[in-house]
């Protein structure tokens, strides 16, 4: 059974699903996931 992947921000301590996050893209280093609340990108798996 496979589980969803929970996402932690560094910048406000939001902890959710993948599928609730947001996507931003840079220039140089492409695409990158984005917290919806607070913008951050600072972003890692929670496990």
């Amino acid at each position: 059974m496979a589980t969803a992947t929970r996402l932690r921000c560094h910048g406000c301590g939001r902890t959710a699903d993948r599928d609730d996050w947001g996507e931003a893209t840079h220039p140089s280093l492409g695409s990158m996931t984005q917290c919806p609340d607070c913008g951050s990108t600072n972003v890692q798996t929670d496990r």
